[in-house]
Parts: C-alpha cells; sequence; structure tokens
C-alpha cells in the first residue's frame, strides 16, 4: 500500500510539473518582441519640402514696332547695361504704318456710311409702300386689287439690317481709329530704337535684321542671372504654415544655398488638367547665396523653416500612430509592461515628433506598434 501510495503521489506531481511547464511556455510565446527608443530632448526643426522653379528677379521684356526691323545690336548671351541700344527700326516704316491704317481707317467710315445709307433707303421704301398700300386698300377697282397684291409682295421682302450688323460697323471703325491713333503716336514719339531699361544678360531675341516685326511679341528679353529667385506653387494645406521671412534651403544637386521667403501671392490660381483641376498658391523665395550653377527656369529642391523648438521632447516618427479622428498614441514600455499613452504633438520633421503632452524624456516608446501592441500586455526589448 505504501509503495501504491509513493507511486500515485509521483504521478500526480508529474502532471502537475508538466501542467506548470506547459502553462509556462505558453506565457512565453505570448510575449512579444518590439523594438524601442528613447524620448530625447533637443532642437527640432520642421519643414515643408517642395519643388521651385528658378527666376530671375530682374526680368524684363522688350516688345518690337510694327517695321522694318534696320538693326539687331545684341545676341543671346550677351551683358548689356541700362541704356544700351538692343533693336532700331526703319523709321521710314513709322510714316508708312500711319498710311495704311489712315487708309484702312477710312475704308472702315466708308463702309459704315455706306451700310447705314442702304438701311435708311430700306426704311424709307418700307414706309412707301405701307401708304400706297393702305390707300389701294380703301379701292373696290379690280386692277388696284392686282396692285395691292404686288406692292405687299414687295414690302414683305424688305427687311432692315440688324443691329448686330450696324454695331460690327460701328466696331470695326473703332478698331480702326485706335490703330491710326497708335500709328500716329509712335510717329510723334518717333521710337526707333528699344533702349535696355535693366542690366543683365540677353536670354531670348527674336529680332531679325531686315523683317518686319509685328509689335505683338518680346523681341528681346534681358535677365540678371546672378541675382535669383525660386518659385514654388503649395497646396492649401502647405500654404497656410508659410510666412514671409522664414528661411529656406535650396538644393541643387550636391550643393545648398540659404534662401528666405519674400512674397505670397494674394490669391489662388487653379489650373485645371487631364486629371482635373488644383488649386495652388505661389510663394518667392530670394536666394540670398551666390548661385553660379543655378540656371533660369530649371528646378531645385526647396525646404522652407515652419517651425522649430528649441527644448523639445521628441521620439521618432515611427513611434507615432495616429488613428481615425486624428487621435495620436504612443505606446511606452515600463518594466516590460506596455502603457499606451494619447499626446499631443507639436513640430513634425521627416524624422523626429514633438510631444507636447503625453510622453516625458527617457522614456521607452516601441517604433511601429502593430495591432497586437495593446495596453497592458508583456513585451521584450530587441537586442539590436
Amino acid at each position: 500500500m505504501k509503495k501504491k501510495t509513493v507511486i500515485y503521489a509521483l504521478i500526480v506531481v508529474g502532471i502537475l510539473s508538466g501542467v506548470f511547464l506547459i502553462s509556462e511556455k505558453k506565457k512565453a510565446s505570448k510575449i512579444v518582441t518590439v523594438k524601442t527608443s528613447i524620448a530625447a530632448v533637443g532642437e527640432l526643426k520642421s519643414y515643408i519640402s517642395t519643388t521651385a522653379k528658378v527666376n530671375s528677379k530682374s526680368s524684363k521684356e522688350y516688345f518690337g514696332l510694327q517695321s522694318k526691323i534696320k538693326k539687331v545690336n545684341v545676341s543671346v548671351g550677351d551683358k548689356v547695361k541700362i541704356g544700351d541700344i538692343l533693336v532700331t527700326y526703319d523709321t521710314i516704316d513709322l510714316a508708312s504704318t500711319v498710311s495704311q491704317a489712315q487708309i484702312q481707317y477710312d475704308n472702315a467710315l466708308l463702309a459704315k456710311e455706306d451700310l447705314y445709307n442702304q438701311n435708311d433707303n430700306i426704311k424709307n421704301k418700307i414706309a412707301d409702300l405701307a401708304k400706297e398700300i393702305a390707300t389701294l386698300e380703301k379701292s373696290t377697282n379690280p386692277t388696284d386689287k392686282v396692285k395691292l397684291e404686288s406692292l405687299k409682295q414687295q414690302k414683305s421682302a424688305l427687311s432692315p439690317f440688324s443691329s448686330e450688323k450696324l454695331k460690327q460697323t460701328d466696331n470695326s471703325v473703332k478698331l480702326a481709329e485706335l490703330s491710326l491713333n497708335s500709328a500716329k503716336q509712335k510717329l510723334v514719339e518717333n521710337k526707333s530704337t528699344i533702349i535696355s531699361t535693366n542690366a543683365g544678360v540677353v536670354t531670348t531675341l527674336t529680332a531679325i535684321e531686315g523683317a518686319i516685326g509685328n509689335g505683338m511679341e518680346a523681341v528681346v528679353v534681358v535677365q540678371d542671372i546672378e541675382n535669383l529667385k525660386a518659385t514654388a506653387s503649395l497646396g492649401k494645406y502647405d500654404a497656410s504654415k508659410v510666412k514671409i521671412g522664414q528661411e529656406v534651403i535650396i538644393k541643387n544637386g550636391e550643393k545648398t544655398y540659404k534662401g528666405s521667403v519674400s512674397f505670397i501671392d494674394p490669391a489662388a490660381t487653379k489650373t485645371v488638367g487631364v486629371t482635373g483641376s488644383e488649386t495652388t498658391l505661389a510663394v518667392e523665395i530670394s536666394i540670398l547665396d551666390k548661385a553660379p550653377d543655378l540656371k533660369i527656369d530649371f528646378d531645385v529642391d526647396i525646404d522652407i523653416l515652419v517651425g522649430k523648438a528649441a527644448n523639445a521632447v521628441k521620439i521618432p516618427s515611427e513611434a507615432l500612430k495616429v488613428e481615425k479622428g486624428g487621435k495620436s498614441l504612443v505606446y511606452v514600455v515600463e518594466k516590460n509592461i506596455v502603457h499606451e499613452r494619447q499626446v499631443t504633438i507639436g513640430f513634425q520633421s521627416d524624422t523626429e515628433v514633438q510631444i507636447n503632452k503625453g510622453v516625458k524624456k527617457d522614456e521607452k516608446v516601441i517604433l511601429n506598434p502593430s495591432t497586437s501592441i495593446l495596453e497592458g500586455i508583456i513585451v521584450k526589448e530587441a537586442k539590436n
């Protein structure tokens, strides 16, 4: 009996030991391995990163005359000073332009007068026919009846010109008069040359000696290629953060230059493309450093400093979990136990987030928390 009792006791102990070991293995298997980081205190800068187009701070388009180009004094790439003669025109053509404009104006007046005379004649004819028809309608003579029908047909076939047709002739006269006055003004000014009013480099030239200018396009463009600016287009969310005077980093390849926000358009611009419409706000950035490698109309990368904090409690961006509704959560590890914290965030950079409330300096936070990370679970930190 004693031997049997001992055997039974050993069996019970063995079973209990097995259950304990299985339970411990299950408990160990539930422990999640996580990567952590320490909440630090230091400076944090928040930037808006986008692209911008390089432009000249001083750019001038010079429009030509409707005259023959006598001499082109510059080429693309030439440096010019204020007062330099860029293009010379043949002044004889100015007088010819006035003569041509005068003929066009006279013809427009004659056409208008002719049309209005025709219209008056039609109205008078209709009035005369109406009187004659009224007289014949009172007659009982059969011959008058036949004549009456003929007159009615003649009257119905007549119609005065429409007000739109008359308005067109009025507009033709006004346009011809504007062209004539413009030609006379140019002749009075005797503007036979285009003189530079800004210093820089000729970047565009369409003037050709011997050709006739049309007066509607720029024949010379002079730009200051040393004093540059960059222009960026921002969406509504980013535009609300940008203010004049903010620091900007301009990046072109491996080189960087200092800049600052110098102008913000007072109104947004809406553009319609293949994929739909987009509304943006233009922002100008002054490039403060000398940048001989930057070329006008090329794109550059820019970082606009929109905020910074000197002594911020900050954590890596991947430690922040944002739920629907904008709720920001961070999971803190204390003695291998997870504690969920709702936090208030401040400035954000590409890699870090400022925590205004919810996490303290030197606390451990879990990086890239998965859905299995919950309040109260046990975790262990990865060795690396």
